[in-house]
Order: structure tokens, then C-alpha cells, then sequence
């Protein structure tokens, strides 16, 4: 039984299936399902915890050993197998779909993929999983989504608030959830009366709003230049060093012109993407940006990376976040940053 992450806790309400799988790429909404079962599994007696770490050489065997060894007098217990980059192997794959098709008595099964592409997503091995466990596909929060997020969250810690406080949150974290939930707890800590008011979150997330570089790449783009250009001021103010932010500019730009150029050439926008190390998750992103440019604008996103590294570096003359605003407009609106001629 497939399941999204809202559907589990009705799920654990009706009680503890013997089998979970969860799966996705988002760290913090994975380790709020995996939260849910194990507190239901508390709830329900299961007092001991083994986890398995599959990496590259995993003996398999241990996990084969540690079902069979079960004491008839042993209490009940959780087995976690954590799959770090969602992908079992060979060997793995059939083994995983054999426990949960026959989980070992007294034993909640949890089997948690930590990477889940498309490809992963049609594995023999993850339909049949799908088959014997409930799985649990955590999918990211959209930015639509995050209000809802944001108020449920506030709630799980029986917090009371004004209704400006999400709109507060939303638009200061980025959809940065880490983030979001780093600001929920602190407030948490600070409010009297466990009212959270419009004051208080001002005050709170005033000094400590958290604009990630990587974020800022996406989001460049997606080509939403005034949200980048929001971000790029606020890692300004926090007093991130120009050169982070260039790292992830630059190799951005590199990847655009790369797939590019590859595809100017003939080669399918797949392969392109593949061979430039664009991963499966951040195709469609990518797709959307390189849509926007043309050989013109290819040239002039080069010239503008060139150009910010040599400002920021100090070996040419010039403004170091004026440099990185141009770079941005070259990546996500060239129809905009190509207006000018930045001097080489």
C-alpha cells in the first residue's frame, strides 16, 4: 500500500502495519515519518532497536542472521535498514522484498531509502515493497504546500499564534525546511503562554533568517530573479563571504553553458544533462533555464562568470555583489542581464 506522509498518521491510528518502507530525498519530512512509527512502535511495545547501515561491501548476511536469531523469549523489536543511497544492489534488492513478504515474528520492519529517483521509483525490488509494506513516498513540501506545513507543525507543539505569523515564516525561511523548523522550536522556547504573536516571530526571525547558496542557484534558475535577488541581499546582510556564493553561481553557469552547447550540437538534452552531471532531480529545473537562453546569451552567461570570479577575487576592479547580481540576471532572465556589457 502506497501512502503520502499526511495519509500516515490516520494509518498508525488504525494501528502498526509489520512493514514500512519510506522513501524520498528530503531528509527532515523522512525523519518525520520515521518519528510517527517509532513512537507508535513504542506505544505498541517494541522496546529494542537494531539498525542497519547499507553501504558499499554490506554483508547482507548480518540482516539474514539477525532474523533468524530471534529468542522466543526476546521482546519485541524494531529492525531499521537504511539505505543511504536508495539503492540496495543485487543482492539487496531480492533479500529486502523476501523480509518483507515474511518479516521475522515480533519484528517491525522499517526499510528507509534516503535517495529515490525515477529509476529507483520502477526497481523490481521497490514494487515489491510496495506489494507487502505500506510505504511511505515523502515527496517535497511546494511552496503552496508550506503554509499548511508551517501551521502543522506550530500545532504539534500546542502553540497558539496569529495568523500573520505563518505568512511571516513562508516568506523569511525560503521554503527552507530545516530552517523553518529551526525557527518553530526557538519559538517554541520563547513564547509566554505558548502564543506565539506577530511581535514575537518578528523579533525572533529578524537576526536569524538562513538564505542557503544552493537555494539561491535553484532558484536563479527557475528564473524567479526577484526572489534571487532577495536572497542574494540576504546572504549580503548576514555577512556570507562573496566567494561561497560565487562557487555556486559560477558552477551553475558552467552547467547551463555545458548542456548548452552540448545540445546546440546534436546530442539529446538527456544525455547532455547526463554527461554535464546534472542529476535526475534537478533536470527539469535545468530544463526551464537553458529554454530562456541562445547562443547570445550562452556568450554573455560565460563573459559574466568570468568576470564575477575576477572581482571576487580581487584581480579586477569592481563591486563583488554587484558582480554576482549581474551573474544572477545572466542565468535566470538574460533577456534582462544581457541589456548591458560587463567589461572583461
Amino acid at each position: 500500500m502506497k501512502i503520502s506522509l499526511p495519509q500516515l498518521n490516520k494509518q498508525l491510528k488504525g494501528g502498526l502495519a509489520e512493514v514500512y518502507f519510506v522513501a524520498g530525498d528530503e531528509p527532515l519530512l523522512i525523519g518525520e515519518a520515521l518519528d510517527g512509527i517509532r513512537a507508535r512502535a513504542r506505544k505498541d511495545g517494541y522496546e529494542d532497536r537494531e539498525v542497519f547501515v547499507v553501504g558499499a561491501g554490506f554483508d547482507w548476511d548480518l540482516i539474514r542472521n539477525s532474523a533468524c536469531n530471534m529468542s522466543l523469549f526476546a521482546s519485541r523489536r524494531v529492525v531499521e535498514i537504511r539505505l543511504p543511497t536508495g539503492k540496495p544492489g543485487r543482492v539487496g534488492g531480492p533479500m529486502l522484498a523476501e523480509l518483507a513478504a515474511k518479516p521475522p515474528p515480533d519484528t517491525l520492519l522499517i526499510i528507509v531509502a534516503e535517495q529515490f529517483d525515477s529509476t529507483t521509483a520502477k526497481s523490481k525490488w521497490v514494487g515489491q515493497l510496495i506489494d507487502s509494506a505500506v510505504a511511505v513516498i515523502v515527496r517535497p513540501i511546494s511552496v503552496d504546500q508550506l503554509p499548511a506545513w508551517i501551521e502543522q507543525n506550530l500545532q504539534r507543539q500546542s502553540l497558539t499564534y496569529d495568523r500573520e505569523v505563518i505568512e511571516l515564516l513562508v516568506h523569511r525561511v525560503e521554503g527552507n525546511l530545516l530552517a523553518a523548523r529551526q525557527e518553530i522550536d526557538k519559538l517554541g522556547l520563547l513564547a509566554t503562554n505558548s502564543h506565539v504573536s506577530l511581535e514575537l516571530a518578528t523579533e525572533s526571525v529578524a537576526d536569524g533568517a538562513r538564505f542557503d547558496v544552493f537555494q539561491l542557484a535553484d532558484v536563479a534558475l527557475r528564473g524567479d530573479v526577484t526572489r534571487a535577488v532577495r536572497m542574494l541581499y540576504g546572504l549580503r546582510a548576514e555577512g556570507v563571504a562573496p566567494a561561497l556564493t560565487l562557487w555556486a553561481l559560477v558552477r551553475e553557469s558552467m552547467s547551463v553553458a555545458s548542456v548548452w552547447l552540448k545540445v546546440s550540437q546534436g546530442v539529446p538534452e538527456g544525455v547532455a544533462m547526463k554527461q554535464s552531471g546534472i542529476w535526475s532531480a534537478r533536470q527539469q529545473l535545468m530544463t526551464q533555464c537553458l529554454r530562456k537562453h541562445n547562443r547570445e546569451s550562452i556568450d554573455y552567461l560565460l563573459q559574466a562568470a568570468v568576470t564575477a570570479d575576477r572581482i571576487v577575487k580581487g584581480a579586477h576592479y569592481g563591486s563583488a555583489w554587484d558582480a554576482l547580481l549581474e551573474l544572477l540576471y545572466a542565468i535566470g532572465a538574460p533577456e534582462e542581464g544581457a541589456r548591458g556589457q560587463l567589461s572583461a
